[in-house]
């Protein structure tokens, strides 16, 4: 018999230096297996050298931090706080390990929230994480300031139906960057305020510049504290939003056609000119530096729409009021796994389509826009989204060009482009809307499409309203680091705004249905601990006097029988049928042409179904 000598242990015979080198290149699943082989592993990986381990940036995404000091890493993008109190590299390993593995995930664990913001549907929001607060424009005007933890509206500016001298236009536009907001007003001009000055309660936004244009503005946007504003006139404005007045550092001349979409990066800003492409102009020289044009792109992919349920009328309407009544900050009731449905992206264009009116590849328009450190992201009318990894390498010549460019196509009839086409690229993952659906389209490292069988990362969609019958397009969407945010379509429970700072809305007919169909925020939280998750609801605030949610008490047998019963989903329905058809003139502002858009033939079918079913009972 041979005699075999035992496996020798690397720790007995390496330098610690050449194991830490070798550690840097292990995954986070094989640090923690070598920490349960031995003591002497345990104590080097976790005890002696720990923060070296941990923070290298193998392990620990550090932001655009760096350095070995924890706290000097940037605030994240948490909605549930998720890196709060955070005391070691490995923690914070550990909570960001736990975060992307469940984004990976096929079906990730979700838990979701609706804020429903007064009484109006919220046309575009932006979330501030570090001031905790929403501020959010409407359909019918106005501006409001919503705690991002209690729901509480804490500021607002009037609508322009109420004569005021602050008043913000209904379908307002809205960019945000650490307390400057900036929304347009009639006139092709543009409203600068901003939070945070001396003697200001929080949340309160005091008015610091008009941005007045001798064009007709198309749209604007703001980061890099710098603001891009865009006429179809063939003119462009950057704007220095560090200085007070904002100063104008650079004009420039742009082709006509400007169809309102632009984003921009430290150096450049990229508009969209629908048929044209995007146009790359350098922000300081106004210098074309290129164009990116979809059309000529060859690889493509498609996504076939996920397969929906057949739910009759009943079963929606139960559902829109069971889950999706935004009467106050609602955390759902338990974490699911059901709300993101994944999908899978397929090599090749769709199958040739069947319509007459069909819009071809090369025909289409392009609308909006987004850039990501060197990702570039374009969606178009026909539902088709223009994926190019590196826009600086595709716009030296055409084989660069088509190294870097991907199309994926989508089914589409284009009903939804003009009311949004809204875009949020993070984090290697791209989120658009389609046909009621939200997508969110993973990529690899590389930002180029994952071409294996079982991609490391999972693609999914959800729906963007409670039940298909309140269905309209989304206004606006955002990817953070443990939350998915967009605007929702649910039923709404109307509220005493009495009590708002600002000053109250105008008066409302008595006679108005409580329960009404509007248009809220919805966050749906990937965050992996949610025990820890801070959610409260109005009535857990500190000061309910100022709380301005009026909730309905769901123990009131008169409110619990509304939900019980089929008679109850009858009241309901005409609930929605009055609240489309008979708005009088103070009352416009509510709903406007969005409610007109939800009260169609199929409403009508539906409810004719539930009041047959109810004589045969």
């Amino acid at each position: 018999m041979i005699a075999t000598s035992p496996p020798t242990d690397p720790l007995a015979i390496l330098p610690p230096e050449i194991v830490l080198q070798i550690l840097d290149f292990a995954p986070i699943s094989a640090l923690a297996s070598l920490t349960a082989v031995s003591r002497a592993w345990h104590q080097l990986i976790d005890v002696t050298h720990q923060e070296a381990i941990y923070s290298s940036e193998t392990k620990t995404t550090k932001q655009s931090g760096g350095g070995r000091d924890l706290s000097a890493i940037p605030e994240p993008s948490s909605f549930c706080r998720l890196f709060e109190g955070t005391t070691s590299w490995k923690d914070l390993c550990k909570r960001q390990t736990l975060l992307a593995s469940n984004w990976a995930n096929q079906r990730p664990v979700t838990r979701e929230s609706v804020l429903q913001v007064g009484n109006d549907p919220v046309w575009r929001f932006r979330a501030d994480f570090q001031r905790r607060f929403f501020v959010s424009t409407s359909h019918a005007g106005g501006l409001n300031v919503t705690d991002m933890d209690t729901g509480r509206i804490l500021w607002r500016l009037p609508s322009t139906l109420v004569r005021d001298e602050f008043a913000v236009r209904p379908y307002a536009h809205l960019e945000y960057q650490d307390g400057l907001a900036v929304f347009d007003r009639e006139g092709d001009a543009v409203e600068v305020w901003q939070a945070g000055l001396e003697g200001a309660a929080r949340g309160e936004f005091r008015r610091v510049a008009i941005l007045n244009h001798d064009c007709q503005t198309r749209g604007f946007q703001l980061s890099y504290s710098t603001l891009c504003v865009v006429s179809n006139q063939g003119h462009g404005f950057v704007y220095d939003m560090t200085e007070r007045p904002p100063r104008l550092i650079t004009q420039i001349d742009i082709d006509h056609g400007a169809v309102g979409h632009l984003d921009q990066c430290e150096d450049a800003v990229i508009y969209s000119l629908g048929a044209q492409g995007y146009h790359v102009h350098d922000k300081k020289s106004g210098k074309l530096l290129g164009v990116l044009q979809p059309s000529h792109v060859s690889e493509k992919y498609h996504i076939r729409p996920p397969a929906i349920p057949s739910l009759s009328a009943s079963s929606t309407l139960a559902g829109a009021a069971r889950n999706g009544l935004a009467s106050q900050y609602l955390p759902s009731e338990a974490p699911r796994k059901d709300c993101l449905k994944p999908i899978a992206l397929v090599k090749g264009p769709l199958p040739p389509p069947s319509e007459p009116d069909h819009v071809y590849h090369r025909e289409d328009e392009w609308g909006a826009g987004m850039l990501n450190g060197d990702l570039f992201v374009g969606f178009s009318r026909a539902g088709r989204v223009f994926l190019c990894s590196s826009w600086r390498k595709a716009l030296q010549d055409q084989a660069s060009f088509a190294k870097n460019s991907s199309i994926i196509e989508c089914e589409s009839d284009g009903t939804s482009f003009d009311l949004g086409g809204w875009l949020s690229v993070r984090n290697h993952r791209v989120m658009f809307e389609i046909q009621d659906h939200i997508y969110v389209i993973a990529l690899d490292e590389h930002d180029k499409i994952q071409k294996t069988n079982r991609p490391a990362r999972a693609s999914y969609s959800l729906v963007t309203s409670s039940a298909p019958q309140l269905a309209v397009p989304v206004s606006f969407m955002a990817l953070y680091d443990d939350a998915i945010m967009t605007t929702y379509t649910t039923l709404g429970w109307r509220q005493s705004l009495s009590n708002i700072p600002g000053g109250a809305p105008p008066p409302q007919r008595q006679n108005v249905a409580r329960i009404f169909p509007t248009k809220t925020i919805r966050i749906v939280s990937l965050a992996p601990d949610l025990s820890k998750c801070k959610f409260t609801t109005s009535s857990e605030s500190e000061d309910p006097e100022e709380s301005n949610l009026e909730s309905p008490n769901r123990s009131d047998p008169a409110v619990e029988g509304i939900w019980r019963s089929q008679a109850g989903l009858l009241q309901l329905f005409s609930m929605l049928g009055d609240e489309f058809g008979e708005q009088d003139d103070d009352d416009d502002h509510e709903l406007g042409n969005f409610a007109a858009d939800l009260h169609d033939d199929d409403i009508d079918e539906e409810w004719e179904d539930l009041d047959e079913n109810e004589d045969t009972a």
